[in-house]
């Protein structure tokens, strides 16, 4: 079987046999098609050994400059396929078999928002709307607020709120139903990585209540499609939407960093860790399939405790007799 064929074979078997996300089977089309590039599509899959693996990985660092956890994602697509390979009997043995790869990856901490930035996003997408005098998003005060020319407005508004106080990733957000949401347990269905279903909550009546009424004005715009977040033109909102979204919201509100989805995500995991939440309920809330990926936010909140005490400190004085 020629690497073209296998690499083919792989992606329909992720398509229909696991039903792996768009997102991911697009991810997987890109670095099987940069191995494919580097052996030779008409390479034969039996002639792919650990001295063409261990060529590919130098090439992906010395010649690509790829960073770390992209040389990791690709590395691991393929160790995937020739397994699945292994197990359609396609080669008598992944080459990866008993094979060591080690690719150290950076430890960074979750970027984050603090309460203060968070806050102050939320302020200026509100503002966009009209709204500056704080309060409830009730559906009467949104709808005299919102038209079809600010409609993109009050929906970057609807994630943003949503985001931060769920955690759930952008894509999980717009990938969100009329369906999935439903109002009177104030929950969200989320299909996750993997196609793994879990339920977030809208944490208070406020919150409800400003779902509620987007999905009441979101009737407004004809929506052409039966995902939760729609453009003024009734389009199912996508990710580079609101990624751009934040980006002025960011600007706007003055803050110093750049903003991003994840840092969303990362935002709501901090705070609830935080404010006490066991981590295993923050790990369920997340999504996350192992427990080690939620503890990299312990080391976000002993940051942040640590500021806080060193803050605290400082503004002590010392006493004098």
């Amino acid at each position: 079987m020629t690497l073209g064929d296998a690499c083919d074979q792989f992606l329909a078997h992720c398509r229909l046999g696991k039903n792996l996300s768009a997102n991911t089977l697009r991810a997987y089309a890109v670095d099987l098609a940069e191995f494919r590039a580097f052996v030779g599509a008409e390479s034969t899959v039996d002639a792919c050994d650990r001295t063409q693996l261990r060529a590919f990985l130098r090439h992906l660092v010395d010649a690509r400059g790829l960073k770390e956890t992209s040389v990791k994602r690709r590395m691991a697509c393929l160790k995937v396929m020739f397994r699945w390979l292994e197990t359609e009997e396609a080669i008598p043995l992944s080459p990866f078999h008993h094979m060591k790869l080690n690719i150290r990856l950076p430890r960074r901490l979750p970027r984050a928002l603090t309460g203060r930035e968070a806050q102050a996003l939320s302020d200026a997408a509100a503002r966009r709307l009209g709204l500056i005098n704080g309060g409830a998003y009730d559906g009467a005060r949104l709808a005299g607020a919102v038209d079809r020319g600010n409609f993109d407005d009050l929906t970057a508004l609807v994630a943003i709120e949503v985001m931060v106080t769920t955690g759930v990733r952008v894509g999980e957000l717009t990938a969100v139903r009329v369906a999935d949401i439903d109002l009177p347990e104030a929950t969200l269905r989320i299909i996750g990585k993997g196609n793994r279903e879990r339920r977030v909550f809208l944490v208070d009546d406020a919150m409800t209540g400003l779902v509620g009424a987007y999905l009441g004005l979101r009737e407004t715009v004809a929506p052409l499609t039966d995902r939760l977040l729609v453009t003024a033109r009734g389009a199912a909102v996508a990710p580079p939407f609101l990624r751009r979204a934040l980006r002025n919201l960011a600007e706007e509100a003055a803050l110093t960093r750049p903003v991003t989805p994840h840092m969303l995500r990362h935002t709501a995991a901090t705070q609830l860790l935080e404010a006490g939440v066991d981590i295993r309920f923050v790990q369920k809330l997340l999504g996350h399939q192992s427990i080690s990926t939620t503890e990299m936010y312990t080391a976000v909140s002993d940051a942040s405790l640590k500021t806080v005490i060193v803050g605290a400190r400082r503004g002590r004085r010392p006493q004098t007799c």
